[in-house]
C-alpha cells in the first residue's frame, strides 16, 4: 500500500453511487446532508436533496463532532464492504459546510468540468489546480 495520499476527485453523491465498484480504492470529495449517525458502528449516512444516500465510516474521525441535518464535506477513500456489497467512504477529512449555496457550488463544479474538457483534460482529473477554491 502506498503512503502517498491522492487528492479527492470532486464527485456528487449520485455519481459515486452510480460508478459503484469502479471507484474502489480511489479518493473522492463530496458533500451531503448528515441524516444518520451510529456511534456504536462508527458509521454515518449522507444524503442529497433527491434522496440518494451514501454511507461513510467515521472510524478515522471519532469522536464525530457533527450534528444531524448539517451539510458535511468529506474527502476520503471509497471502499466496498465486501465484493458486490455496500459502497462506502472512509473519510480522512470532514468539515461542516452549513450555509454553502449548493446550487452555486453545483454550477461552479459544472463550469470547472467544462473548462477541463475544453483544455483537453480528462474529466477524471486526479489533481485540482492548487488555487481552484482559494478565497
Amino acid at each position: 500500500m502506498s503512503t502517498d495520499l491522492q487528492s479527492g476527485k470532486v464527485l456528487r453523491i449520485h455519481e459515486i453511487v452510480n460508478r459503484g465498484s469502479s471507484l474502489d480504492g480511489q479518493a473522492v470529495r463530496t458533500i451531503g446532508k448528515l441524516v444518520q449517525y451510529n456511534a456504536a458502528t462508527s458509521t454515518a449516512v449522507l444524503s442529497t436533496n433527491d434522496g440518494t444516500k451514501l454511507t461513510i465510516s467515521t472510524r478515522l474521525l471519532d469522536p464525530f463532532p457533527y450534528h444531524l441535518h448539517s451539510l458535511i464535506q468529506v474527502i476520503g477513500e471509497v471502499e466496498l464492504s465486501a465484493p458486490g456489497k455496500e459502497l462506502f467512504i472512509v473519510p480522512r477529512v470532514a468539515r461542516c459546510v452549513d450555509g454553502l449555496d449548493l446550487r452555486l457550488y453545483d454550477e461552479a463544479l459544472g463550469v470547472w468540468r467544462q473548462f477541463l474538457e475544453q483544455q483537453g483534460q480528462a474529466q477524471e482529473q486526479d489533481e485540482l489546480p492548487s488555487d481552484i477554491f482559494d478565497m
